[in-house]
């Protein structure tokens, strides 16, 4: 488990360190390709789009109760990543003559409750959203030879491996002092949200998801795969003991560094 300091200078590394993307390539999508998969970018490119605000918000709240201001920040770099996902996929699709949209009523739906939640309700979404994504642009990524929408799709993967982690890490810590049952429920619940949200996104992108290889079956193995793996890093019990004593002096030194520079 990384600290909050840590994930901030992870993202400020990343940042500086993005692979190239073809640009000028003149692979385009062919016909059959944007019949599959247009409609489906269009509404994965509004679900990156969000400003983060109640998040950052509830992150401020959470960073000040917690004394770990590292976290606002290395919640601000998130949201700067997410939102650099979706203006590379909107250059990409200006490229190909693709309209943005400016609403969808699954992508409203999930903005609308997150708006209102908690922060660790907050962060079980997003973990949810993200991990789907994973499977998505793999499957993306099988579904095209734009070596523009390749490279984009790949980019995205490696971000969102981070994300699933830095946000899995930061739920486990929000559960470190919780009862076994409390805990147990919480998973129970987020399992239910995340086989919920598998059916939208199939019914949504199935299409993109077929042509990309992933019949039902795969798709949803794949998706609970995914999950499975993200849930034991959620879990604060893999964190007890010397992890946990590591990651707290990590960042205690973080913070100190922190407040020194700024003074």
């Amino acid at each position: 488990m990384k600290s909050s300091f840590q994930w901030q200078l992870y993202y400020e590394a990343n940042a500086r360190n993005l692979p190239l993307i073809p640009w000028k390539s003149d692979a385009k999508l062919t016909v059959v390709e944007r019949d599959a998969i247009v409609s489906s970018l269009q509404k994965f490119q509004l679900g990156e789009r969000s400003e983060g605000r109640n998040l950052l918000r509830r992150a401020q709240e959470y960073a000040q109760a917690n004394n770990e201001h590292a976290y606002v920040e290395a919640i601000r770099l998130f949201i700067r990543e997410e939102q650099r996902h979706a203006a590379t996929l909107g250059r990409f699709m200006e490229l190909e003559g693709i309209p943005t949209i400016q609403g969808n009523f699954s992508d409203s739906v999930f903005r609308r409750l997150r708006k209102f939640a908690g922060l660790e309700l907050s962060v079980a979404v997003l973990v949810t959203a993200e991990i789907i994504a994973k499977v998505y642009y793999d499957a993306i990524l099988n579904a095209t030879h734009s070596s523009v929408l390749q490279a984009i799709c790949r980019q995205i993967l490696q971000d969102e491996v981070a994300h699933v982690t830095f946000q899995c890490e930061r739920l486990a810590c929000m559960r470190m002092n919780m009862p076994w049952h409390s805990i147990a429920v919480r998973e129970a619940l987020h399992a239910f949200l995340f086989a919920d949200t598998s059916v939208v996104v199939w019914r949504d992108h199935r299409h993109a998801f077929r042509a990309g290889g992933f019949d039902l079956r795969r798709y949803w193995n794949s998706c609970w795969d995914e999950f499975a793996t993200a849930r034991r890093m959620m879990n604060p019990v893999a964190y007890i003991g010397v992890n946990a004593f590591l990651v707290r002096e990590a960042g205690r030194l973080g913070e100190e560094i922190t407040s020194s520079a700024e003074h």
